[in-house]
């Protein structure tokens, strides 16, 4: 018996995807697991499956809509088939596989670096952009095209709060992206987005290659900020990882937080305050393990603190079962001695 791919991710290139193979309404309700009028159905009522809120993420206030109920299931669906895309490599997230590690790892041992984020990326790519992607990259039909533009969008735009957006903007998006991708390769640079930021690293990089960067961003219906030139010489923080030399470093706020725990873990009195604490700390000092590598001086350092760690968590285990056997024992003893000072009471 031929035994089915477990890979569920980028398994075919963006031509040979089921919503490039001209499906009908009926089609597209089929790949979804739905009828056509349910799909119809539920684009009718797609405000009543819309829930809307205000979040603060990251120090920024997002006007934030999540798909709830069947339009949630399509949503999930339509995100399930759009990851089978194989992505571009320049692209860290979203992916599959791929972490902030990776991201800043590419960007190792450079002497500039350019980076710059997308304005407003979400709320920028627009119904119109949606639909537009599918009938001219996908070659579908437009009146399945428009019904699947609405279903993916809220208000006009891309849903922040959607598990279909991230893949969904990567695709629409993908044209621009890989614009700026073949002037960084033409310059022998390297390049990479993790979802709106971008970072471009070299031995050089030319005022010029902005220009064409941000040309080709306000060319495709968006905006740039936050754009920084940064060298080599000090830590540079690529999504959350610093890069010096030829080596990754962890941001400030990692090292503080261990510090706090190890702080917290000698004040805890009781083995459940211990129990949560160490199980933070083990999985904060996994993380510094992982961005500056099992093998550097710090990783490990944090590799023989967690085994360290496990070892006092272990002993403070069966101090604990010592000490409630020690506190039963002394119980029935107790118990003991009194049954037999009541049977041989006397009698006044």
């Amino acid at each position: 018996m031929r035994r089915r791919s477990k890979q569920k991710y980028e398994r075919y290139e963006i031509d040979r995807s089921p919503f490039s193979q001209k499906p009908t309404q009926k089609d597209l309700a089929t790949l979804l697991g739905m009828t056509r009028d349910e799909l119809r159905r539920t684009l009718n009522y797609k405000d009543t499956c819309i829930v809307k809120r205000s979040e603060e993420i990251n120090g920024k206030v997002r006007d934030l809509a999540y798909p709830v109920g069947p339009l949630r299931v399509i949503h999930e669906k339509l995100k399930y088939h759009l990851n089978k895309i194989k992505q571009p490599e320049y692209l860290f997230s979203p992916r599959k596989g791929r972490g902030q590690r990776d991201n800043a790892a590419l960007h190792i041992d450079r002497q500039q670096y350019l980076s710059l984020d997308l304005k407003q990326f979400y709320p920028s790519t627009t119904l119109a952009m949606v639909k537009n992607w599918l009938i001219k990259s996908l070659g579908m039909y437009e009146d399945v095209a428009g019904l699947l533009a609405k279903l993916a969008t809220v208000d006009g735009v891309v849903s922040f709060g959607s598990p279909l957006t991230p893949v969904l903007v990567s695709l629409v998006h993908r044209e621009m992206f890989n614009e700026i991708a073949h002037e960084c390769t033409k310059r022998d640079l390297n390049y990479s987005v993790w979802v709106d930021d971008l970072t471009i690293s070299g031995d050089f990089i030319e005022g010029e290659l902005l220009k064409k960067i941000r040309k080709t961003i306000t060319k495709h219906g968006h905006k740039s900020h936050k754009i920084t030139y940064r060298t080599g010489n000090k830590p540079v923080f690529i999504t959350g990882i610093g890069v010096v030399g030829a080596h990754l470093v962890a941001p400030q706020t990692l090292h503080l937080r261990i510090k706090k725990l190890w702080e917290d873990l000698h004040d805890s009195k009781t083995l459940g305050e211990r129990e949560s604490v160490s199980q933070q700390l083990l999985a904060q000092l996994g993380t510094l393990k992982h961005i500056v590598g099992p093998k550097s001086e710090q990783g490990r350092k944090a590799a023989d603190q967690m085994n360290s760690l496990r070892q006092k968590r272990d002993k403070w285990r069966k101090e604990e079962v010592k000490d409630t056997n020690i506190t039963k024992l002394a119980n029935m003893e107790e118990t003991r001695t009194d049954d037999i000072l009541e049977s041989h009471s006397v009698p006044w």
